[in-house]
């Protein structure tokens, strides 16, 4: 269901992109009628701008995210939350339920500690704080919410209040929202990230640009003629 909504918002996406391009379209007839006189292909490339543009943005979302796990580019169309922790371990959850993740080591199929609302990472320590609001906690589970989470020995210790993790912690407590969590990336993620916004980014910029100086500086007078270029 997820995806689903993900797949209608694309698809109004593209609408909302083919609404902005009448919308260019008609500003440019009407810019040609009074100046140089009223040309149907010029119409059409700037109606087309935006939802071509959509549709390559979409594109490379979805190509982005297909690819993440093998080359680490930014999941952002199917992606749940996974960031990694100290030692293997990652801290998991839905997208929709972020407040509802789980540490995990990779490779092993059993959850270390469920019901994450919030966390920070000091050295291999992991703090935490549990979440109940999907699942109501148990009678063992009172006064459990807060955790600390030895990477190392996969050791844990629970607390009831913030102020007695910090004492056990010998650190200043700042927890971070689990889907506002990002753990630590590596250099080729990096590098596959900014070449993914350059991709993503530029060829649009360049074309609009284009588009811009062959609309825009022959109706303010200049001789630069468009009529073998776009008619």
């Amino acid at each position: 269901m997820e995806i689903i909504g993900r797949l209608i918002m694309m698809v109004l996406l593209l609408v909302a992109a083919s609404l902005a391009g009448v919308v260019c379209a008609a500003f440019v007839a009407l810019l040609l009628h009074f100046r140089k006189g009223l040309r149907l292909k010029p119409c059409l490339i700037a109606g087309s701008f935006p939802p071509v543009t959509m549709a390559y943005w979409l594109g490379c979302l979805v190509v982005s995210s297909v690819l993440s796990g093998v080359i680490g580019t930014p999941d952002l169309v199917f992606a749940d939350i996974h960031e990694k922790l100290p030692n293997g371990y990652a801290i998991e959850a839905l997208d929709k339920m972020p407040e509802c993740g789980h540490i995990q080591k990779a490779g092993e199929s059993s959850i270390q500690i469920a019901w994450v609302r919030s966390l920070q990472v000091e050295g291999p320590y992991v703090l935490g704080q549990y979440d109940y609001t999907y699942f109501p906690r148990t009678p063992e589970e009172v006064g459990r919410d807060y955790f600390l989470f030895d990477t190392r020995s996969g050791r844990i210790a629970n607390f009831g209040t913030q102020d007695e993790l910090e004492n056990a912690a010998k650190v200043k407590i700042h927890l971070t929202p689990t889907e506002s969590f990002r753990g630590p990336r590596s250099a080729v993620q990096n590098i596959t990230t900014a070449m993914f916004v350059l991709i993503t980014l530029v060829p649009p910029l360049v074309v609009g640009l284009w588009l811009v100086f062959r609309f825009v500086v022959p109706l303010r007078g200049r001789e630069i003629p468009i009529q073998g270029e776009l008619n």
